[in-house]
């Protein structure tokens, strides 16, 4: 008892410290701030009942501040929706899936200028790749194309970044004075969380389509949750009619006074009827079963198609790459493959200015200084073209036109890895 009573007061201590003034020389450069903590792993369920009006409220805390039901909700979709899943991962994969590279920025007139952003490059790519969880946080940034928001810390030590730490989307929350300031719960302060802002280059803040002024209302999946709605309200009605369909009701009347215990009794046996199919009831019960109607076969379908197809659309730009049937066609298909490519297009560079902004430019500038050029990062993207043609292109471009085609791209384009060191390769047929 004195033990628990004992963490009743610690934690009541810590919230109480957290609502104090954060004093002006904490340290801005402290190692980790979000570590794993109990309330990660609660759950409250917001999907189980869902109607419009929770929907709505879920919203409307979230644009107060607090979206930690929003995004537990947007969890509960992606679990419970299997169209859904499909899209948001198609969306994401198609970003996570690609290499990424350091680029050096443009090149400067002097060449002293390109020596310091060529060496820049150099050392954010083998810091980064030093970093365990890079893929990680990368994945976890990518989930801001359906949450709107996704934050990871950069963890320093001694002016060096050893690591970079996942920020759940139930820790972020707005400041309840000033709204624009974005916060981060910790288990020191659960009350208001850290500001973002008190700890300069300590934070990736990836929101590809910010709405100005407010933090949580960019995403995908907020976009996505009236049809969500819908498909599980007309699904979970599907599935009562699938059940009952073809089944006769079953009506049994009895006399005037009858006591309430008996009529009870009564509906449990007409209940038993559907699965037991036996009863024994007295002579006064007159029992009926009354044959359904066979007229619409499948009410529900047409509302499950639009939801399916409208998230679809909402996702991908278009539907033909999911849904081709006998409407589509192989042509149309791909167009529309293109115009997902270019949403892929899209989602790269917010992702770099992201990395740039928030990871490339502080290592830049805590190895070189100011005015050294921050290097740029980006996805190896090629796009889906048939190799053959490539091929063909490539050899009228060099050998006709005489254009000079960087060897690494060629390789990379035309799916063929380069040979390492002594390995044997394969020579080109010379004419006799």
């Amino acid at each position: 008892m004195l033990h628990a009573t004992t963490q009743r007061v610690a934690a009541a201590l810590r919230v109480l410290g957290s609502l104090l003034p954060r004093g002006a020389d904490r340290r801005r450069d402290a190692s980790r701030l979000v570590r794993p903590w109990r309330e990660d792993s609660l759950h409250a369920y917001p999907g189980t009942g869902l109607t419009p009006s929770r929907l709505r409220a879920f919203l409307q805390a979230a644009d107060a501040g607090r979206p930690q039901l929003q995004f537990e909700l947007f969890a509960e979709m992606l679990q419970k929706w299997p169209r859904l899943t499909a899209v948001e991962n198609t969306r994401r994969l198609a970003l996570t899936g690609l290499d990424w590279e350091l680029v050096p920025a443009h090149a400067p007139t002097q060449a002293s200028e390109a020596d310091a952003a060529m060496r820049a490059a150099n050392f954010c790519r083998q810091t980064l790749l030093r970093l365990e969880r890079l893929r990680e946080v990368l994945d976890h940034l990518a989930q801001a194309i359906g949450c709107g928001i996704a934050v990871a810390e950069l963890v320093w030590e001694d002016g060096r970044l050893v690591d970079l730490v996942p920020v759940p989307a139930s820790r972020l929350v707005a400041d309840p004075h000033e709204p624009w300031r974005l916060r981060v719960l910790t288990e020191e302060e659960p009350a208001l969380g850290v500001a973002l802002d008190e700890y300069p280059a300590k934070w990736i803040v990836h929101r590809p389509r910010a709405v100005l002024g407010q933090h949580f209302e960019g995403g995908l999946l907020r976009a996505s949750a009236l049809l969500y709605l819908a498909q599980t309200l007309s699904f979970k009605d599907w599935l009562i009619f699938s059940q009952i369909s073809g089944m006769p009701v079953r009506v049994a009347q009895f006399e005037p006074g009858t006591p309430e215990a008996d009529q009870q009794r009564l509906l449990k046996m007409l209940e038993s009827l559907g699965t037991d199919a036996v009863a024994v009831l007295s002579k006064n019960v007159d029992l009926k079963f009354v044959e359904p109607s066979r007229g619409g076969e499948r009410p529900y379908q047409p509302l499950q198609d639009y939801c399916n197809t409208e998230i679809t659309i909402l996702w991908l730009g278009q539907h033909l790459t999911t849904d081709v049937r006998s409407t589509g066609s192989r042509a149309a298909a791909e167009i529309h493959d293109r115009v997902r490519e270019d949403l892929l297009v899209s989602d790269i560079a917010e992702e770099g200015r992201t990395i740039r902004r928030d990871v490339l430019a502080p290592l830049v500038q805590s190895r070189f200084g100011d005015g050294v050029p921050v290097p740029h990062f980006r996805r190896s993207l090629v796009q889906s073209v048939d190799t053959k043609s490539l091929a063909e292109t490539l050899a009228v471009a060099v050998n006709q036109l005489g254009l000079d085609v960087s060897r690494e791209w060629v390789h990379q384009a035309l799916g063929i890895p380069q040979a390492q060191g002594d390995e044997p390769v394969l020579s080109a047929r010379r004419e006799a």
